[in-house]
């Protein structure tokens, strides 16, 4: 029986073959429905240079070269089984999505389905995305997941232009890939990219949409959607004013993975309306500058944040050091905070913060993360919400005249900075990086104005002085409309020129003119002080955003400089700089080479951290005779051996206390901690007189303590912390407590740390402890412990 057979262009209503048809197919006649080879080519380009605008999200370009692979392996079936079925063109190309997908899984040393897997790859960079500020880091998860993620997108690309088919839509693919990184960036995607991407999808269009009366209206839909992919974060930006009034509240400058946070800063400051965004009480009364990020890469030409994975980081309810803060020259920053106009991602902190207390139940502090070691805190969840109240505890380092008498002393350049944590070397090199095209006139500038000083400090405080002199000018809108406004090494070189400008350019001109001295430096975010009210409660507004470098000065830590001429008064801090600086005449705008530009500074050549009231100006009566030079000698005897008798006074009554009973455990812990910080080891940190807090976090604070203490020390200190476990829990309480070996231990771990040290050293802790320094960042009773929100 012979079969009729069929001509071409003749295949049975709806497209299904004959027997003979289908041996057609496979002896490589086209379908009427098979694609053009070139539209199954082409059909997942968009979305490959639609991807790569993701750049600012994700490190490097493995990921893109890894979903470029998957997608020729894609367009290799598609094209094999182009003249098959739609249904096994379909079936084709999702067994080589999930055999591709599995294959890079486990070229990424991940299980073969680990990208489906909460627990696994997918797992990890979810948690990365809600953790991290962009760009994500390229671990071997996160590269693999988007691989997976683009080689998806071509794939329903290629359905689309070659499956459904339905070309005109292939676009929609690509246009998500281009709105979603300018969401997340705030920034529109490149013009150069865009324009790409239109010209291979119209390229597309033209080949699989044919003849011209059709392409034309698919043409028009495509540039429609490019147009709205890169403009809509554009035309709505994230951070939008109008926002204020639909939510009550305005974005900060700093938001996460986002470059430009100067330039935003000084947009809001010429905003024409003052907003309050947050208040604030101090513990002693006095105002504070609040901190809600540093900017310290500038190898680039412009100034943005270190990125830090947020996954490895403790959350902003545990307890941390103060990294690169020195406590014997640090001053407390002790504040607590209410938001009330402000929509944040980073949460406003005193510089040098070690410990937050959520006070409101909208403040979950297990979805703010401490950034490295920069002592600022960022969310993982929502940002700061209206009502949100918390207590934070820090402390922080100013230029002035204190520390001007420090450096001239030589006391701060000998210091080697035991007891308090240092940042790292590579930290500090990034601190110290600079662009290859730096300007050479900013570091020539840098070189005149700091001729003549002598030190690290004295060569930061002769280039704040010069920027607070009569030779600039504070101006909000000099900088526009000269066009020289942002952060960039070329606007500073400007500026430089100019000398009009505001926060933003002083901050960012001493920074980086501090780097080409060798001199390590970031910039800080924030607030200023704000205005008191009459309850002694300050206000802070949008008015207040400011930025100050930071500087790393060898003994002191990170100490903070404030190159800003006053431009608001009720803005000023006291904090600032008190040595008033010397106007230089207009014929010498700089300092000559050789010539010294510090202002003398009339304070004590030696002063001490712990002196109190009386200690200096004391005089006896007895004039130049021997009456006088005895009285004197005995004051001078008397301010050496006050604070050893005070240490032992103190220790005399903490036993006491462990003989008595009362709160033995206690006692004796805090009794330790101040052995170990006489020592020269770092203490635990926390709010003082706090029993709580000691009985909660004790053994926290060990273990934080143990990888610096000597073995023979440790177990007398355990000996204590589980006493503290007993008398807390215990149903006896301080009576579950042997206080006869609660007293050996506590003179034991004495013994012990006297002999890990040398004898200098102790007989150093006897004579100056430095326990009783008065410092936020040094105290004895670990963290505050945090308070459950009222239910």
């Amino acid at each position: 029986m012979s079969t009729r057979p069929v001509a071409p262009g003749n295949t049975p209503r709806g497209g299904a073959p004959t027997r003979s048809g289908g041996r057609a197919a496979d002896d490589g006649r086209e379908r009427p429905d098979s694609p053009d080879a070139w539209v199954v080519v082409l059909a997942p380009v968009p979305v490959l240079i639609a991807a790569l605008a993701m750049r600012p999200l994700v490190q490097g370009v493995a990921w893109w070269i890894s979903g470029v692979l998957v997608a020729a392996v894609l367009v290799g079936t598609v094209l094999a089984v182009r003249r098959r079925p739609p249904g096994v063109r379909f079936v084709a190309l999702v067994a080589a999505l999930l055999v591709t997908s599995c294959a890079a899984a486990v070229v990424n040393d991940v299980q073969p389905f680990g990208w489906l897997d909460k627990d696994g790859a997918l797992g990890e960079t979810l948690a990365a995305i809600r953790l991290n500020p962009a760009p994500l880091p390229q671990t071997d998860s996160i590269r693999l997941i988007v691989t997976v993620a683009i080689g998806w997108v071509a794939a329903v690309s290629l359905f689309l232009a070659a499956v459904a088919p339905t070309a005109a839509l292939a676009a929609v693919p690509a246009l998500v890939i281009l709105i979603v990184p300018g969401i997340v960036t705030g920034a529109p995607a490149s013009p150069v990219l865009v324009i790409a991407t239109g010209l291979a999808f119209l390229v597309l269009l033209w080949l699989s949409v044919r003849p011209v009366q059709r392409a034309l209206p698919a043409a028009v839909v495509g540039a429609i959607g490019l147009v709205v992919a890169v403009g809509l974060p554009a035309i709505v930006p994230l951070n939008a004013s109008w926002l204020s009034g639909v939510t009550g509240a305005i974005q900060s400058p700093v938001q996460p993975g986002r470059p430009g946070t100067l330039l935003n800063l000084g947009q809001d400051l010429r905003q024409p309306n003052e907003l309050e965004v947050f208040r604030y009480r101090t513990a002693d009364g006095q105002p504070e500058y609040l901190k809600l990020a540093d900017l310290d890469e500038f190898g680039t030409g412009d100034w943005v944040p270190t990125t830090t994975d947020a996954s490895t980081s403790e959350t902003a309810d545990t307890q941390q050091w103060a990294v690169g803060v020195n406590p014997r020259l640090a001053s407390r920053g002790d504040v607590t905070v209410r938001i009330t106009g402000l929509s944040s991602n980073y949460l406003p902190v005193p510089a040098g913060a070690v410990s937050i207390s959520s006070r409101s139940t909208n403040l979950d502090l297990g979805q703010w993360r401490w950034m490295g070691n920069s002592s600022t805190v960022r969310s993982t969840g929502p940002a700061t919400a209206r009502g949100a109240t918390y207590e934070v505890y820090g402390a922080s380092t100013w230029s002035g005249e204190y520390l001007d008498a420090i450096a001239a002393s030589g006391l701060l350049g000998r210091a080697d900075g035991r007891g308090f944590a240092r940042p790292s070397a590579a930290e500090l090199r990034t601190d110290l990086a600079l662009p290859d095209k730096l300007p050479t006139a900013i570091a020539r500038t840098a070189q005149r104005v700091a001729a003549g000083a002598g030190s690290d400090y004295e060569e930061a405080r002769a280039l704040e002085q010069w920027f607070r002199s009569d030779l600039f000018t504070y101006s909000e809108t000099a900088p526009v409309e000269q066009g020289y406004d942002g952060d960039s090494m070329d606007v500073v070189a400007k500026f430089l020129q100019v000398r009009e400008g505001y926060c933003v350019h002083f901050s960012s001109a001493m920074a980086v003119m501090a780097r080409t001295l060798g001199i390590p430096s970031r910039i800080a975010v924030g607030y200023r002080a704000g205005t008191t009210q009459a309850d002694g409660e300050y206000t802070v507004s949008n008015r207040q955003l400011h930025s100050w470098p930071e500087l790393y000065i060898k003994g002191a830590g990170w100490v903070a400089f404030e190159p800003t001429p006053d431009s608001d008064q009720a803005a000023t801090s006291s904090t600032e700089a008190t040595a008033t600086p010397t106007p230089a005449t207009p014929d010498s705008p700089l300092p000559k080479p050789g010539e010294a530009s510090t202002a003398p500074s009339e304070a004590t050549p030696t002063p001490s951290a712990s002196a109190g009231p009386g200690a200096a100006g004391t005089s006896g009566g007895g004039g130049d005779g021997p009456l006088g030079l005895a009285v004197g000698l005995l004051l001078a005897v008397a301010l050496l051996v006050s604070p050893g008798v005070v240490r032992a006074v103190r220790r005399r009554s903490r036993l006491g206390a462990v003989r008595s009973g009362r709160s033995p455990a206690v006692h004796a812990w805090r009794e330790v901690l101040d052995d170990v910080a006489d020592h020269g080891y770092a203490p635990g940190l926390a709010p003082p007189d706090d029993a709580a807090a000691a009985a909660r976090t004790a053994r926290a604070v060990l273990g934080r303590l143990r990888p610096s203490l000597p073995p023979a020390a440790l177990a007398h200190l355990d000996a204590v912390v589980d006493a503290v476990d007993r008398e807390r829990f215990a149903a006896g309480g301080s009576a579950a407590v042997d206080t006869e070996a609660l007293l050996r231990a506590v003179q034991h771990a004495r013994v012990a740390l006297d002999a890990s040290v040398s004898r200098t050293r102790v007989v150093r802790s006897r004579v100056l402890p430095p326990s009783l320094l008065p410092s936020s960042a040094w105290s004895h009773e670990g963290r505050r412990p945090r308070r459950r929100p009222a239910q």
